[in-house]
């Protein structure tokens, strides 16, 4: 990150190209949860009856996605799987309680209550997880096409050796 150059001071934070990655990730965030709304009572028919059980799975997969979200915005180009991930302690503090607390209101009968959820099976619960994951696969894609197209496009250094 030292070796680039600053954002030029009049331009804005939003620029185009983030604006695209913002509504793309938002797209696909909106249309993994609509579908998982949309196909659960098909997919878990056991499950159908509960006029909760759409709703907590959807409810679930879009937290997940925000979860995975929070990985994908931390470096436009840099990818999730690597060292730096683990740098930050509180995005991971952060996530544990989000998961932690989804659990909960998910699974407690008290919170079930006062949030309108109902019980997610271990496999319903695997399925919110990989419909959520979805987004960071995605931005994963991305960033390898953006990191391919920086490298062969960009000079090589030619500064002295160790």
């Amino acid at each position: 990150l030292m070796k680039q150059p600053p954002r030029p001071a009049r331009e804005p934070l939003l620029t185009g190209k983030r604006i695209v990655r913002i509504l793309t990730m938002g797209v696909v965030m909106a249309a993994g949860t609509c579908a998982v709304l949309y196909l659960a009572p098909q997919m878990y028919p056991e499950s159908a009856g509960d006029p909760l059980f759409a709703t907590t799975l959807a409810f679930t997969t879009f937290v997940f996605y925000q979860a995975f979200n929070l990985l994908n915005v931390r470096s436009a180009t840099g990818s999730v799987f690597s060292l730096q991930t683990f740098t930050n302690r509180a995005i991971w503090v952060s996530l544990a309680a989000v998961v932690v607390l989804q659990v909960l209101v998910v699974q407690l009968g008290v919170l079930q209550g006062l949030f309108d959820t109902t019980d997610l099976t271990s496999g319903q619960w695997f399925l919110a997880l990989g419909v959520g994951s979805t987004v960071l696969w995605i931005s994963e894609i991305r960033k390898a096409v953006s990191r391919y197209r920086l490298r062969t496009s960009a000079p090589a250094y030619q500064g002295e050796g160790l």
